[in-house]
């Protein structure tokens, strides 16, 4: 070995590693999280892939590949796995309140540990392992992350001599080093071990070997160089792990002095002998490094400066936009199914989306049962309708606008679908359904072959149409073909949602043999079930024509029998037995994360009642028994001829014409329609929040006749809110909701005031969102615009997505005696409610009682019913910051936002008819009312997994943190200095109002109304 003069001894200076982080990991790492990790912020293993420099002027690169979340024991393409581990967070603040200085401690302990123990010998990578931790935003698809490559005792080892290789060794140790490297990186077994000893004999010969063959190596006169692949490029600094490899070789070997080679390389992976270095260093081990207890130092993070913790780092991220961003749209569509599954239910994505769904009538309930197919995640869809749009559909059937008029429904409906999810497949069939007693068209026969064609192709059939007999061809189709059927049917205040039983005695499929065994249909379904029954079982009148009369329903009841329609259908779907499935009634425990699947559900809103009923198929059914499909099935459309142009003709083949006729049906049309159309016309109604809540509230109000609309919401359109958030289409995207919104409306109501429906993009100012003086006065400016709007309105719709943005509202609202109405959903359970008057004041003026009279009264000296806040005993603080995606967008159901949006609307409507309206006592279901609204009750909670509706009454607390005569009282007089000291102080509203004491003394943190009520954490609305 050729000798040269010593350089001056330094500190051990090294390059840092160069870090490749692919987009393509980042888009793995946020798919992970959504479809596996879930919840899950436990640390994962990882690999890294590190490669030698192999360019005099270029770094070898460390990358994080795709492969590097499921790596395997291979390693490609010249690179070197290295074990590393991932820490994703749930949420930003998580990321950013990471103690990064304890997490690098614990990996220099780790570091430490594997030298001490032997490990680095059996897996030397263990000396370059790594450390990612990141937060991947699955809403703004960015992927947020640092990494450290920890280095222990840096500051402890001191640089001797550092010289190219090519001037350190002669020619003869060079060209048998070089071959040995060359044998040592061509074989699969060496090639892996980053770190390794060479020994040099005195005849220039050169073996290199692995670290676990130290304790075999020979005595003698060898020469020792420890090398390890460098990355740098750097002339005069080795690489980064040379640090660590240097701590091992010091403390595990007891080499005092270390001579070390930087395996550089040529692009041929060959030794780059003019790149390549040799040096020697030293390191001084601290006292008492080998105690249980010792922390090494360690330092490691990119852009640390040592000592200063974070101060010198700076958060990386990724952009994973520009990734297909078609694709991406229907991503975010699918999104929060997939979070169900990290807490609630693991949704069969890939069943929904290849269910097709045949959707017969597109009026107002086809509307609104075809977007929430698609927020289910259905993506094939046939539409049938034989109508156009009219301009009085506008404001009921969700989907048309004006320019839709004269369109055949069918025609119109497949943009509006495609607007809010660009990868549903829909046709639109602008055609008449066949039904008995109408007059034969020409076109009847073909009509009859396209709908037993289109019935044969699809899996489920939603049975939408607005007349009786027009669901009879259909029904008898789906019992013949053993197809999923869903009926939903509204009368005026009544709704009936339903599945129809399989048919007799035979499995879906083939139609093989059916003749041979048309006389021994049975009265089971192919499992052996006793069969449920259709929407005909339990219809023993005649049909006859009745396309002429019209369905008048209350406005919010299209919505709630659509919500429930589609959750019957989405847990159909999941049932392991399908159409066979069994009925479930109300009070039944089942296991299933869905929970119960009822035969039928015949709800009221003004009675606030839900009944799950099951009723068996009926041997004298005109569309499902065994009479009617034995005839079906003989004469085919010979037989349907007859039933369209003989009314008679099914009562006479079934045997119920000298039977007594009963009608068995939940359906009842009024003789008039009670509503004050003057009063709904001109009272102002403040929305606060335009997301899936405010577009389904704002839309039923038009259709109760509100001309007078002010949405306030600060969001902006994405592409998540399109199918479910049922007024926005692709043409909003990144538009704020509010103006989105309010164009919407103005489409749908021709004949409101370009004046009466306005919109607000504005924060509401919120308790525990504590805020910099920098942005004190226009949060106080918030304040007071929200302070005008609410006194400028006489309703208030509390419909925005958190507990802490419904404070300011309540608080305004208690003090303007105004009516606010709040809804809001959990993962399957939903809240409507009614606030009660404030205390002691009336509608005239906020300061018309001083506030030292306030009582628990209200004004006309009723008992106060509660507000929203009044059953809390913790004040509302920032809910969103630290919680987990599911939790920030509170994943529902999707049929649960319209059913609740239905049950506030009808509760403003009677509230508003009301003789004493604001004032108005609770009533409970099951008492009697002769008022044309019937039940006005204070709150109506409801169950999608239980299928029950409970009235509850709760009165005013006077500790309440929003509508307490405490509250009030300080509200009045210190005015937004009161507000801005809640918003910054997050314990304040607690101390005001007794209950930091009431906590100290109770061992409880939230007390309920009713114990029985088994709901999520919050009730919020889906973003």
């Amino acid at each position: 070995m050729a000798t040269e003069a010593e350089v001056q001894p330094r500190p051990l200076k090294v390059d840092a590693i160069k870090l490749d982080v692919k987009i393509k990991f980042a888009d793995d790492l946020r798919r992970l999280k959504l479809d596996v990790l879930g919840t899950d912020d436990s640390p994962i293993p990882i690999a890294g892939y590190y490669t030698p420099c192999n360019h005099p002027k270029v770094p070898g690169i460390f990358t994080i590949r795709p492969e590097s979340l499921a790596p395997s024991s291979v390693n490609t393409f010249g690179s070197l796995l290295v074990p590393g581990t991932l820490i994703n967070t749930n949420n930003m603040l998580g990321f950013q309140n990471l103690d990064v200085a304890s997490l690098l401690r614990e990996e220099g302990k780790k570091i430490l540990h594997d030298i001490l123990s032997g490990k680095i010998e059996e897996c030397p990578s263990l000396l370059l392992r790594f450390l990612v931790i990141s937060f991947a935003d699955l809403k703004n698809w960015k992927v947020y992350y640092n990494v450290v490559f920890p280095s222990v005792f840096g500051s402890k080892m001191t640089l001797l001599s550092l010289h190219s290789a090519s001037k350190v060794l002669s020619q003869e140790e060079a060209t048998s080093l070089s071959k040995s490297m060359e044998e040592w990186r061509g074989s699969n077994d060496t090639t892996v071990h980053q770190f390794f000893w060479v020994d040099i004999s005195s005849d220039s010969s050169v073996v290199v070997r692995q670290l676990k063959d130290w304790n075999d190596r020979q005595g003698g006169g060898q020469k020792l160089l420890f090398g390890f692949y460098d990355h740098g490029c750097h002339k005069d600094y080795p690489g980064w792990p040379l640090r660590n490899y240097i701590a091992f070789l010091s403390l595990r070997w007891k080499i005092e002095k270390v001579q070390f080679l930087c395996y550089r390389e040529t692009r041929r992976r060959g030794l780059d002998l003019e790149n390549s270095l040799i040096g020697e260093a030293s390191f001084a081990a601290p006292h008492g490094w080998d105690g249980s207890d010792y922390v090494p130092e360690v330092i490691g993070w990119e852009g640390e400066t040592p000592g200063d913790g974070r101060k010198g780092m700076k958060i990386k991220s990724i952009d994973l936009k520009p990734l297909s961003p078609e694709s991406q749209v229907e991503e975010q569509q699918l999104m929060h199914l997939k979070l169900m599954g990290w807490r609630h239910f693991p949704v069969n994505l890939d069943k929904l989306c290849g269910t097709q769904c045949l959707v017969l009538g597109a009026g107002a309930l086809g509307c609104e049962v075809s977007r929430l197919l698609m927020t289910w995640g259905v993506r094939k869809l046939t539409v049938v309708d034989g109508g156009c749009v009219a301009m009085p559909d506008l404001v009921k059937q969700s989907l048309y606008v004006e320019k839709d008029c004269g369109v055949p429904r069918a025609t119109a409906i497949v943009p509006h679908l495609k607007e809010r999810c660009p990868a549903v497949e829909v046709e639109g069939i602008p055609m008449e359904i066949p039904v008995p007693g109408n007059p034969v068209s020409p076109s009847v026969l073909d009509d009859c072959r396209r709908l037993q064609t289109l019935v044969a192709k699809s899996d489920v059939v939603f049975l939408l149409t607005n007349t009786w007999e027009s669901r009879w061809f259909p029904t008898l189709l789906c019992a013949n073909e053993n197809k999923i059927a869903i009926t939903a049917a509204v009368g005026y205040e009544s709704y009936l949602v339903m599945r129809h039983g399989a048919r007799p005695g035979k499995r879906s499929g083939g139609m093989d043999d059916v003749i041979a065994h048309i006389q021994n249909l049975s009265p089971e379904d192919a499992l052996g079930h006793q069969r449920l029954g259709c929407c005909f079982c339990n219809e023993k009148t005649s049909l006859f024509n009745s396309v002429s009369n019209e369905t008048v329903a209350l406005p919010g009841l299209t919505s709630i029998a659509s919500g429930k329609a589609v959750e019957l259908f989405a847990r159909m779907l999941h049932h392991p037995e399908g159409i066979h499935a069994p009925g479930d009634i109300a009070g039944m425990d089942t296991e299933h994360q869905l929970g119960l699947l009822p035969h039928q559900m015949q709800g009221s809103l003004p009675k606030c009642v839900l009944s799950t009923v099951t009723g068996n198929s009926s041997n004298d059914c005109i569309a499902c028994s065994d009479v009617v499909l034995s005839e079906y099935r003989r004469e085919r459309l010979d037989f349907i001829m007859k039933v369209i142009n003989k009314p008679t003709y099914l009562k006479d083949l079934t045997g119920i014409s000298n039977r007594l006729i009963n009608s068995d049906t939940c359906l009842n049309l009024p003789a008039s329609f009670p509503v004050n159309s003057g009063k709904l016309s001109s009272v102002k109604c403040l929305i606060l929040g335009a997301g899936t809540l405010g577009c389904d509230v704002a839309r039923i109000l038009m259709d109760y006749g509100v001309r007078k609309l002010t949405v306030v919401d600060s969001g902006r359109v994405v592409a998540s809110n399109l199918a479910r958030q049922s007024l926005y289409t692709r043409n909003d995207l990144n538009a704020p909701k509010a103006t989105a919104i309010v164009k919407h409306l103005k489409e749908r109501c021709l004949s409101v005031d370009e004046e009466d429906v306005k919109e607000k993009i504005m924060e509401i100012p919120m308790p525990g969102h504590s805020v910099s003086d920098k942005e004190a006065d226009r949060v106080r400016n918030d304040c007071k615009e929200l302070q005008k709007l609410v006194a400028t309105h006489d309703a208030v719709f509390l419909l925005t997505d958190t507990r802490e943005s419904r404070w300011l509202p309540t608080l305004l609202c208690a003090n303007e005696n105004k009516i606010a109405i709040t809804a809001a959903l959990g993962y399957d359970s939903y809240l409507a409610m009614r606030h009660g008057a404030g205390p002691g004041t009336n509608s005239e003026g906020s300061n018309v009682v001083p506030a030292m009279t306030m009582s628990a009264e209200d004004v006309i000296g009723r008992k106060r019913l509660g507000c929203y806040f009044c059953n809390d005993v913790i004040a509302p603080v920032d809910s969103v910051s630290n919680r987990t995606l599911d939790q920030q967008c509170t994943v529902t159901r999707p049929g649960l936002a319209p059913i609740a949006s239905g049950h506030a609307s009808d509760l403003f409507a009677r509230m508003l008819n009301h003789l004493d309206g604001i004032h108005a006592p609770a009533d409970i279901a099951g008492t009697t009312s002769e008022r044309p609204f019937s039940l006005l009750p204070h709150q109506i909670r409801g169950s999608l997994s239980s299928y029950n509706i409970l009235t509850l009454l709760g009165y005013s607390s006077s500790s309440c943190i929003a509508c307490s005569d405490v509250v009030l009282s300080e509200y009045r007089s210190r005015g937004m200095d009161f507000v801005m000291q809640v918003i910054n102080e997050p314990t304040y509203l607690e101390d005001l109002t007794g209950l930091t004491e009431l906590m100290k003394s109770a061992d409880y943190s939230r007390v309920e109304w009713v114990d029985d009520v088994d709901d999520d954490d919050e009730f919020a609305e889906i973003c």
